[in-house]
């Protein structure tokens, strides 16, 4: 068994390199789901204000640490939502969050996206439409602003670190060359279909930490995100690659573990989500295994430069967002 692997964040931080996703979970699933989670062994928790479940991730959090569980222990990562993209937001939706996990501080706090969309006054309001039916884009977001309301609630000890999601190599460089507090991590899309070499061997050069969303290339990608992608791309499923499923069957492990696997033996932290008990268990225990050099290759070929989340709203918009990073 190899111990856990696990990356630096600074500022006394530690993130364990298995977590748990919560995307498209409910209040009352997801409460079950971390509390599973943490028993089994996770310490990486990974939620946002834009999947609606932060108060039921503080539930399970909670009935954890009254069973006997340190929060110490815990890395809580969450994101501020793409309405929220203004200096002036950051604090006002943290305190949201906080409240919502029953938490004092964040280890992570994010960026989700680096497109900002304007605020309706209803914050829940994230994607919402101006009178004529187009996307309600800011067009004016100022990231290297922006950047500098995050630092702030690492001052106020908030948030102990803070990162970005979905950010290109520009926009992450512009933050650099201005930043009191460099990026800690960049939450991106990788799997075995979409390797994002780019982003990450740009990320691993600056010391910033990369963490990977839909590690399991998100089978259960969700209406919006379908609504954005071709049919061809929508009935994509590494889990079912003939590739995957003949190695799973030689190391005798579930093609979602062997998944799971090569994207560790590549140095990425990774969180994916499952609301089945067993599967959760599954995807943590992938430490007692690992691929040989021809195999690890023979899922880096896999790669098909196929992005799932192309980080379009589906909506007619009036003009592409300057900031839009793909």
């Amino acid at each position: 068994m190899s111990a856990m692997p696990s990356h630096n964040l600074g500022n006394g931080v530690t993130m364990p390199g298995i977590g748990l996703g919560t995307w498209q979970c409910s209040d009352e699933e997801v409460r079950l789901v971390v509390l599973e989670a943490l028993r089994v062994g996770y310490r990486h928790i990974d939620t946002a204000w834009l999947y609606k479940c932060e108060q039921g991730v503080g539930d399970g959090i909670k009935d954890w640490v009254e069973g006997g569980g340190d929060r110490k222990e815990l890395c809580v990562v969450t994101k501020l939502p793409p309405n929220a993209n203004r200096a002036e937001d950051v604090e006002r939706l943290l305190n949201k969050q906080l409240a919502k996990l029953g938490l004092d501080y964040v280890d992570l706090y994010l960026i989700h996206g680096p497109m900002g969309w304007k605020n309706t006054g209803d914050d829940l309001d994230m994607f919402s439409a101006d009178e004529e039916g187009f996307a309600n884009l800011d067009n004016e977001t100022d990231l290297v602003g922006l950047w500098k309301g995050m630092e702030t609630m690492v001052k106020n000890g908030k948030a102990k670190t803070i990162g970005v999601s979905n950010f290109n190599e520009k926009q992450i460089e512009r933050i650099i060359q201005s930043c009191e507090i460099k990026p800690a991590n960049n939450q991106v899309e990788v799997h075995a279909y979409f390797s994002n070499k780019g982003i990450v061997e740009y990320c691993k050069s600056k010391g910033i930490t990369v963490c990977a969303y839909a590690p399991l290339g998100s089978p259960s990608r969700g209406e919006m995100i379908k609504s954005t992608t071709s049919l061809e791309t929508q009935s994509l499923n590494p889990l079912e690659d003939p590739v995957i499923v003949e190695l799973s069957q030689a190391y005798k492990k579930t093609p979602g573990q062997i998944l799971l696997r090569h994207l560790l033996q590549r140095g990425i932290a990774i969180i994916p989500k499952s609301g089945n008990p067993s599967r959760i268990k599954q995807n943590f225990d992938i430490l007692d295994f690992e691929l040989k050099a021809e195999d690890f290759e023979k899922i880096e070929k896999l790669d098909k430069k196929q992005r799932f989340f192309p980080m379009l709203s589906g909506m007619k918009e009036r003009n592409p967002h300057p900031e839009y990073p793909f």
